[in-house]
């Protein structure tokens, strides 16, 4: 490898490019690491140890699982990378899903990154932690985020799509507003961007550029990562090309560092010791009195099982409680916020008060009446939403008073908040 071959931006990335230098031109180690620093963009090997020493260091570490079906063998593999600002600095959840790579992570901790699905062995296992290495190699030196917009070829028509398309994804540059389209072909890295490319991209007005760095999907094993962009949408994509050349080499399985370990086995880190210690010093939560047994069940048709609350309110509190409710739902027509969740308390109290009371206590007239068929005992309609917040606020009363503290009591308070809510944020 020459020296002007890749731009490394870490103390490691300089030392492995001396190395190459080194070997290939048979100078001093200490030479090597000057041109390699030189290469790199600084005066020289002691230049670029103070520069970089200044830069902030993230280190980020990915862990991966797999299980051998044929010999029963299972372990793990974690890499660690160095970034320049922290994972949820990089992207959002929501971007990451959107990433073929990024969607299949779970954080565990700030600074600690799961694959979910589980690999069949160790070699296959360290190349999916290298491509969600890369990817967010990809992202620091871009800055472009996961997208999953599907209208980004030219004129929005998958026809349209580069020749030879393989690999592709989509990315959403938040600095200029606009998508970026990479694709990673089996092409040589040596290889220029052939005439048929560059035909398309100019039949279209787009523009192609192919950086030195590697890509995302394989870059050890043949394939090559192409930017393009419409050019009336924003500047050059060559500037995308340069930042990625000027940053590490891509992460890859053939020149692993990572640490293999026991399939269960904890993966100690910054930010992992800090979950814990939080989790330890927290104070344990006061868990509230189990209320189940204040409650009964009951099956409801075409619904299935439900509560109630496992007492009995007088006959007399559930025709108050009708005609308010009742009154309500007549005055709140042109509210639909708070006349369902009153029909709602209606329809439960309906069902509580049938279970409440055999025929031989309550009459079916009177059952009748009590919640949707009064005959205009109860209060006089109005339009004053005051007025029929307060009547709201009485039914929670009454409900208060006669049922136990119970979920099913819960939910129909909640109701009735939400319809006061409503209520008082309606302008008629």
């Amino acid at each position: 490898m020459s020296d002007n071959t890749v731009r490394p931006s870490t103390i490691d990335g300089i030392k492995s490019l001396a190395k190459n230098v080194k070997r290939e031109r048979g100078i001093k180690h200490a030479e090597a690491l000057d041109r390699a620093a030189v290469a790199a963009g600084f005066a020289n090997f002691a230049h670029a140890n103070r520069a970089i020493a200044d830069r902030p260091r993230h280190d980020i570490w990915i862990t991966a699982r797999w299980f051998d079906r044929r010999t029963k063998e299972r372990g793990q593999e974690t890499l660690r990378i160095g970034l320049g600002a922290t994972y949820a600095e990089l992207l959002t959840p929501a971007q990451a899903r959107c990433d073929r790579y990024l969607g299949n992570v779970r954080a565990e901790a700030p600074d600690h990154l799961v694959l979910m699905p589980m690999s069949e062995n160790a070699e296959l296992t360290r190349r999916r932690v290298c491509e969600v290495a890369r990817t967010l190699q990809f992202i620091e030196a871009t800055g472009l985020k996961p997208s999953d917009s599907k209208r980004t070829y030219p004129n929005g028509r998958i026809d349209h799509r580069v020749p030879g398309q393989d690999h592709s994804a989509v990315w959403w540059d938040p600095v200029n507003r606009r998508h970026v389209r990479t694709d990673e072909p089996y092409v040589d890295h040596d290889e220029p961007v052939n005439a048929e490319r560059i035909a398309w991209a100019e039949h279209h007005g787009w523009e192609i550029v192919k950086p030195r760095w590697g890509g995302i999907y394989w870059p050890d094993h043949g394939c090559s990562i192409f930017l393009m962009a419409d050019r009336a949408k924003g500047p050059t994509v060559a500037d995308l090309a340069a930042a990625l050349d000027k940053s590490p080499r891509p992460v890859t399985a053939t020149r692993w560092t990572g640490t293999s370990g026991e399939y269960y086995a904890a993966v100690n880190t910054p930010g992992t010791r800090a979950a814990e210690d939080a989790k330890r010093d927290a104070k344990p939560k006061e868990r509230r009195p189990a209320r189940k047994r204040a409650s009964v069940p009951y099956n409801m048709t075409f619904v299935g099982r439900r509560l109630r609350p496992d007492a009995r309110m007088p006959i007399d509190a559930h025709q108050e409680v009708g005609a308010l409710l009742q009154s309500v739902i007549s005055d709140a027509r042109k509210r639909d916020g708070a006349r369902n969740r009153v029909d709602r308390i209606r329809s439960d109290l309906d069902e509580w008060v049938m279970r409440e009371y055999d025929t031989t206590e309550l009459d079916h007239e009177t059952f009748s009446n009590l919640y949707y068929h009064t005959k205009g005992d109860g209060p006089v309609p109005t339009a004053d939403r005051g007025v029929m917040v307060s009547r709201l606020e009485r039914v929670k009363m009454i409900l208060a008073r006669h049922y136990p503290d119970c979920p099913p009591l819960d939910e129909v308070m909640g109701q009735a908040d939400r319809a006061i809510h409503s209520l008082r944020s309606w302008s008629p």
